[in-house]
C-alpha cells in the first residue's frame, strides 16, 4: 500500500524534529523515510549521552542485535538495540551516510516506568505519522515528572548547540516529550545539569534462544522491515507480514504434521487475530495474541511453526565477539505472559514401524488392499458415525435458526425475550419474543467436503472414488473420494488414506455406487455428485452439507423440487483439530486384518 502523504516532520529554523514510539517498526520506517527525504548533515536521539558510544558501536553492528548493559549500584538497565526501534535506525542511516551521530539525553536515575494511553502505530499505514501524532495529543495526558522537565531542558540546550554547529539536524524523540524541547530550544539560557555516574557501560549480544524471547518486535517482522530497507517503496504493511507468516508456518505445518491445511483456516486466523485486537484496543495483534490465535483456530502444533517462524532472527552473528547474554523478557522488559504448546507428535507409530519389521510377526511384505476386498477399522466408523449424528443435530438446528421470528408476547414467553425489538418498540408498551423455527423433519443425510479438489493447473489429488454400505444397522452407507489406495502403505494389507469429501445417508444398505450413476453425469464436481446423491437418498427431508462454500442454487432447487432442504453449515465453524481426526482413515485386506490393524494404525 502507498503512503497516503510525505514522510512527516516538524521543522524549527534548521531542525528537523521526528516524532516517535520506541520500538515499533511503522515508526522506524517513517525515520527512514524522512531521513531520506530531508538528507541532514547531523542526527540526534534521545538516547543518554552517556552511553554514546556504545550505542553507536551498537548502530554499525546492525542489523545484528546489540544489549547495552548500564550498571549503577549492583541494579542494570538494559537498552536494546534492534533495526525497529527508530533511534537507532536514525543512528543507523547516520554511519550508512558518513555524517555525525549525537545521543543528547540526560543519563538520570531511577526514572519511572510511565503507561499512557497511544494509538495503535499500525493506523500509520492508513493515515500518516502527522494524523496519528495530532491523534495521540488529543489522548495524552502530559503528567511531567522532574527527571522529565530536566531531561528536556538538557536535551533542548544539546540540540540548539548542534543546530548552530550544523546545516540540518535531524532530531529522533519521543512524542511525549517533543513538543516541550522544541519550545525550549529558543531559550538564551539553560540551568545546568548533570549525568549520574555509572559504574559500567557495557555493550553485549543476545544468545539465540533469548534473542526469540526478548526482541520487541518479533524476528520475521523484523526481517521483513530489513527487506523493505533495502529498497523502500510505501511503507511495510505489519497486516501482510503476518498472512504471509501464516502462509509460510501453513507449510511447515503441512510438513511436520500430515494434516491439510484447507483456505478457510487463513480467514478464521485473520479474522480471530483482528478481533482479540479490538477487545484490547488494538489494530493488530501482538506476539502471544497471535500464538493464542493459532493455537484455538488450528492447533497447538501450528502455533508451534508460527512461534518457530515469528522468533527465528537470521542475522543474530556476532562477527565482533562480544558477550552473549542469555536474558528474559522480565529482566529487559518486566512482566510478561507466557504460552505453552502441547505438541502432538506425527505418525509415531509409522516410524517405529521400521523396528516392528525385524520381528517375527512383521516379516510379511507390505501391500496395498485390494479392490474386492476391503472394509474399514471399527474404531475409525465409530467417530465418524458420532460426528454424523453431531452434524444431523447440527443441520436441524440451522434451519430451525433460520426460521426465528419475532412476534409481541400474547401466552407464552417462547425463546426469550427479543430486548431490541422491544425497546424499538418501546412506545407501544409491547414486549416482543423470539419464536424459533419449526424444521419440516430430521436430517437424512450428511455431507463433508474437506476437499473441493478441482483447481485449475493443480493434479486431481482425491483419485479414489468409492461407495462402502453399511455393515449393521448403527452405520450409515457412505459414499466418498480419498487418495489413492497404494499412496500411504502402513501395514500388509492396510493402507492409510484421507478423505476429500464423503456422504453419509441413513438408514443403511440402500446404496448404488453413485459415481457411475448416469443421473449424475451432469454434476460439475465430485462434491456436487455428493450432495445430490445425499438429496437423492435422503429418507428425511433435510441435508447437512459442510463444506467452506455453500452449494450452486441449481442444487438447493433441486432439493426443493423433492421436498427436501440443505442446510449448509461453513467447515471453518468446526473444530480444526476434529477435522483432522476425521479426514484419516484407514482401509483393510478382509475383515481378517482387523485383528492386527491396531499395531499399525495409530
Amino acid at each position: 500500500m502507498s503512503f497516503p502523504e510525505e514522510p512527516f516532520f516538524i521543522q524549527k529554523e534548521n531542525i528537523y524534529a521526528v516524532p516517535i514510539i520506541h520500538y515499533n517498526m511503522e515508526m522506524a520506517a517513517q525515520v527512514r523515510l524522512a531521513f531520506q527525504r530531508i538528507q541532514p548533515t547531523c542526527v540526534a536521539v534521545e538516547l543518554p549521552e552517556t552511553m554514546q558510544l556504545q550505542c553507536l558501536h551498537a548502530a554499525s553492528r546492525l542489523p545484528d542485535i546489540s544489549v547495552i548493559v548500564a550498571t549503577k549500584a549492583e541494579e542494570d538497565l538494559f537498552y536494546m538495540a534492534e533495526p525497529c526501534e527508530a533511534a537507532f535506525e536514525a543512528l543507523r542511516s547516520a554511519l550508512e551516510t558518513g555524517i555525525p551521530g549525537f545521543c543528547i539525553d540526560l543519563d538520570v536515575e531511577g526514572y519511572p516506568d510511565i503507561s499512557e494511553p497511544m494509538p495503535d502505530p499500525y493506523a500509520i499505514t492508513r493515515i500518516g505519522l502527522k494524523d496519528f501524532y495530532n491523534a495521540y495529543h488529543k489522548l495524552a495526558k502530559k503528567i511531567k515528572t522532574p527527571a522529565d522537565l530536566a531531561r528536556e531542558l538538557y536535551m533542548a540546550r544539546r540540540l540548539k548547540e548542534l543546530s548552530l554547529a550544523h546545516d540540518k539536524v535531524l532530531f529522533v524523540c519521543g512524542m511525549a516529550h517533543l513538543e516541550s524541547i522544541l519550545s525550549l530550544v529558543g531559550q538564551a539560557q539553560f540551568p545546568p545539569h548533570t549525568h549520574i555516574n555509572r559504574d559500567s557501560i557495557l555493550i553485549c549480544t543476545l544468545q539465540e534462544e533469548s534473542c526469540r524471547d526478548v526482541m520487541a518486535e518479533w524476528g520475521w517482522l523484523t526481517e521483513r522491515y530489513e527487506e523493505w530497507r533495502a529498497a523502500p517503496e510505501g511503507v511495510p504493511d505489519r497486516q501482510k507480514f503476518l498472512y504471509t507468516l501464516y502462509k509460510e508456518a501453513s507449510k511447515k505445518y503441512i510438513e511436520t504434521t500430515g494434516n491439510a491445511f484447507p483456505g478457510y483456516n487463513f480467514r478464521n486466523l485473520m479474522k480471530f487475530t483482528r478481533n482479540y485486537s479490538l477487545i484490547h484496543q488494538h489494530l493488530m495483534p501482538d506476539l502471544f495474541q497471535i500464538l493464542t490465535s493459532s493455537k484455538a483456530c488450528v492447533d497447538h502444533n501450528f502455533a508451534y511453526e508460527v512461534w518457530q517462524l515469528a522468533t527465528s532472527y537470521p542475522f543474530l552473528r556476532n562477527i565482533d565477539n562480544l558477550p552473549a547474554l542469555d536474558l528474559s523478557i522480565e529482566q529487559v522488559w518486566g512482566k510478561s505472559k507466557k504460552i505453552h504448546f502441547h505438541l502432538k507428535a506425527k505418525h509415531i507409530k509409522s516410524s517405529l514401524f521400521p523396528q516392528r519389521r525385524n520381528k517375527s510377526r512383521s516379516q510379511a511384505r507390505l501391500y496395498p488392499p485390494g479392490p474386492f476386498t476391503i472394509c474399514s477399522y471399527p474404531p475409525e466408523d465409530v467417530v465418524i458415525e458420532s460426528f454424523g449424528e453431531f452434524l444431523k443435530r447440527k443441520g436441524t438446528q440451522i434451519v430451525r435458526e433460520e426460521g426465528v421470528r419475532t412476534i409481541p408476547f400474547s401466552t407464552s414467553l417462547e425463546d426469550g425475550i427479543d430486548t431490541r425489538e422491544t425497546i424499538r418498540h418501546w412506545a407501544e408498551r409491547k414486549l416482543y419474543v423470539k419464536a424459533s423455527g419449526r424444521p419440516t423433519g430430521a436430517v437424512g443425510s450428511v455431507v463433508i467436503i474437506f476437499d473441493e479438489d478441482q483447481q485449475e493447473g493443480v493434479p486431481e489429488k482425491f483419485s479414489w472414488k468409492t461407495t462402502w454400505i453399511g455393515e449393521h444397522a448403527q452405520e450409515s452407507d457412505m459414499a466418498f473420494y480419498a487418495t489413492s489406495l497404494t499412496e500411504k502403505i502402513v501395514g500388509p494389507g492396510i493402507s492409510r488414506c484421507e478423505y476429500g469429501g464423503m456422504m453419509m445417508s441413513y438408514p443403511p444398505r440402500r446404496m448404488l455406487d453413485v459415481w457411475s450413476d448416469p443421473d449424475y453425469e451432469d454434476c460439475r464436481s465430485k462434491s456436487e455428485v455428493l450432495l445430490k446423491a445425499a438429496i437423492d437418498y435422503a429418507v428425511q427431508p433435510l441435508i447437512t452439507y459442510v463444506a467452506a462454500k455453500p452449494p450452486r442454487s441449481a442444487l438447493k432447487s433441486y432439493a426443493t423440487r423433492f421436498g427436501k432442504k440443505v442446510a449448509f453449515l461453513p467447515i471453518g465453524q468446526l473444530s480444526p483439530l476434529t477435522i483432522n481426526k476425521l479426514r484419516a482413515f484407514h482401509v483393510l485386506d478382509g475383515h481378517d486384518k482387523r485383528s492386527i490393524a491396531g499395531e499399525y494404525i495409530i
